[in-house]
């Protein structure tokens, strides 16, 4: 992963590169062209393995309600999800110890956990808490989404 990552890193430099050059679309296309196979098999195959841990992470209370896909230089899949149920730290552990050979389920449960604390701790008003985005890519994220709330 660390050399994908890399490799990534280096074709978002490239890319920028060519930008700052003049911007040019056909540049612009020839650098994502140019992503090797095995880019392009790691992409497919990380987004087989995320999709694969939504029925898992729906145990620990959020449903996966869409995924996105981008294939660019950085690549990044980003999936969606709503809380639907608080579910205990207790019980967490007990499905991670259950699916502990599947190294991404940590990452992603981790990300959750961390921004539905963080969404614990904020004072929304006329808001509620609509979902969480987690991005996996050469710049792994969360997003909160809120909205405001109906009358």
């Amino acid at each position: 992963m660390k050399d994908f990552l890399n490799k990534m890193s280096e074709k978002a430099s490239d890319m920028k590169d060519a930008v700052s050059e003049s911007f040019s679309m056909d540049k612009l296309s020839e650098k994502i062209a140019s992503i090797s196979d095995g880019a392009k098999d790691k992409i497919t195959q990380t987004t087989n393995d995320l999709i694969s841990l939504s029925p898992i992470i729906e145990e620990m209370g959020y449903k996966t309600t869409s995924i996105s896909v981008t294939v660019g230089l950085p690549p990044d899949v980003t999936f969606h999800f709503q809380k639907t149920a608080d579910v205990s730290a207790e019980r967490r552990a007990e499905i991670m110890a259950q699916h502990k050979d599947k190294a991404l389920l940590g990452t992603v449960v981790k990300m959750l956990v961390t921004t539905d604390e963080y969404r614990d701790k904020l004072k929304l008003g006329a808001f509620k808490f609509n979902n969480i985005d987690v991005c996996i890519g050469l710049t792994p994220g969360m997003t909160i989404q809120l909205v405001p709330e109906e009358n």
